[in-house]
């Protein structure tokens, strides 16, 4: 039976970004909270072992929580996390990628490397966005929880070039338009009518389509790639692997360091991209990574690299890659608890968790991007 207000104390942020309490040996959901807030809420769902409340009311605030910068924050549903200190919402990434490594990966405290925390702008970072088209030509994003779209003429989080685009959206999309616009600091490309977007990273040159996968926050990208690369030829520099490869971020730059790179993904787009980023020491196979591992892998790389969806890797590619005993992996992830599930099972393997960095690319938000490094 649901109890329709409760009254409890935040004891942490949980992935998602909810804040975790516990009520009668049950935990309890609660949105928009920080650790320490006394808080009262009411019940939306109540299942076996847990409840789920709306927004509460705050009876005793953390000193953490700040004023919310974008006066569209209670409305849009873009960001969830700007009444929390940027510091704050960085050991809370931390925290959870420590606590998926205990819980979904098995390893005792004492078995975790340090963490390496790479920051961001706290605004202005985000470059990558997928608005609306409302019927008067302005764009906008979901309400939260709802799908009524809030106009947005201006993202605080929003690059220069993506703001350009939410100011004045261009004539050609119509009402219910809901394209991929990727902006820098100056311009914005739109999918559907500029076929390719522009951006450097590194002092190398990247062009993709829009609707492309590519990272959102180019702040921390070339930390991350220097962190996920780190001496990646030190075992060898014969071969690499460049799974989940996209448009061939991370095989450019194995392509300086190794004599041959070899990508894999499953859309076709990317593939010209890819080859033209990486050069003439790649080979780009545009089939899903489960039909490309059912052939011999030949020759055993020396490195390999995988940023697989948030859904992780697929017992399939565990099993391949736990069989290769490749010298170094490195595994890029949005999603540190599937993250965690697979490195339990490499482990399982021999590989060893060398290193491990915790990058923010979605400041404000409780997203978060993670690098496990493992070796044999």
């Amino acid at each position: 039976m649901i109890k329709n207000e409760i009254e409890v104390t935040i004891e942490k942020l949980i992935p998602g970004g909810d804040g975790l309490a516990r009520l009668d040996g049950q935990a309890v959901f609660i949105p928009g909270v920080l650790p320490g807030e006394r808080v009262k809420a009411v019940v939306v769902e109540q299942k076996k072992g847990w409840m789920k409340t709306g927004v509460p009311e705050i009876l005793e605030a953390s000193p953490d929580r700040q004023t919310p910068f974008c006066p569209l924050f209670d409305e849009c549903g873009g960001c969830s996390w700007q009444h929390i200190a940027y510091d704050v919402q960085l050991e809370s990434k931390a925290s959870f990628s420590r606590e998926a490594l205990i819980r979904q990966g098995g390893f005792s405290d004492d078995e975790i490397p340090d963490f390496r925390i790479i920051s961001s702008p706290p605004e202005s970072y985000r470059s990558r966005i997928r608005p609306t088209i409302l019927s008067d030509g302005k764009a906008g994003f979901h309400s939260t929880g709802s799908n009524r779209i809030v106009p947005v003429p201006f993202c605080p989080v929003a690059t220069p070039g993506v703001n350009r685009f939410l100011s004045t959206p261009p004539d050609e999309l119509k009402n219910g338009a809901n394209p991929v616009v990727f902006g820098d600091n100056r311009d914005f490309w739109t999918a559907g009518i500029n076929p390719e977007a522009r951006v450097v990273i590194k002092s190398k040159a990247f062009t993709f389509p829009p609707e492309a996968f590519f990272q959102s926050n180019m702040y921390p990208l070339a930390d991350l790639i220097d962190f996920a690369l780190n001496d990646a030829e030190s075992t060898g520099n014969s071969c690499a692997m460049d799974l989940y490869g996209g448009v061939g971020l991370f095989g450019a730059f194995l392509a300086d360091r190794f004599e041959a790179v070899v990508g894999v993904d499953r859309d076709k787009r990317t593939r010209k991209y890819w080859k033209q980023h990486v050069g003439k020491s790649g080979t780009f196979h545009p089939v899903s990574l489960e039909d490309y591992t059912r052939r011999k892998i030949e020759p055993k790389p020396d490195f390999i690299i995988v940023d697989p969806p948030r859904t992780g890797l697929s017992p399939s590619i565990r099993k391949v890659l736990s069989r290769l005993k490749v010298p170094q992996i490195s595994y890029v992830s949005c999603n540190p608890v599937t993250q965690a599930r697979d490195i339990k099972e490499l482990r399982s393997a021999g590989y060893k968790l060398t290193d491990y960095g915790v990058f923010d690319l979605s400041p404000q938000t409780a997203h978060v991007e993670t690098v496990a490094r493992l070796a044999i």
